[in-house]
């Protein structure tokens, strides 16, 4: 393999991202009943919503990728709950009010500052 770095255009994806959402959207306001033309929207879409988020992803100025922190065991822990939310999607609401009472109760606590005298 070579060693070359392979640069990103992070303004070329956001404007591909608004093109493919603002074509998507002209074809649902001009087409709305014809079938054909339906399935544009849905494609442009799709696509317009994978290249915002991977414009969101992408790094920028002194800030890294939004991948670049990832641990592998975080990685397979967010494998695994996209997995166990698909098998069963009426058990996620219940995941996400225990997700969310254990992060209000385990989140860091302001630290004390001492009395002034």
């Amino acid at each position: 393999m070579s060693d070359t770095k392979i640069t990103i255009n992070r303004t070329l994806v956001g404007v591909l991202a608004l093109g493919c959402l603002s074509a998507a959207a002209a074809i649902w306001i001009g087409a709305a009943g014809d079938r054909q033309w339906t399935m544009w929207c849905a494609a442009f879409t799709r696509v317009g919503l994978l290249m915002s988020a991977f414009w969101l992803a992408l790094p920028y100025g002194n800030r890294d990728a939004a991948w670049a922190n990832v641990t592998p065991w975080s990685f397979l822990g967010i494998i695994l709950a996209v997995v166990g939310v698909a098998a069963r999607p009426k058990v996620a609401i219940p995941i996400l009010i225990v997700l969310a009472i254990v992060g209000f109760v385990l989140r860091p606590r302001p630290k004390k500052r001492p009395e002034r005298r």
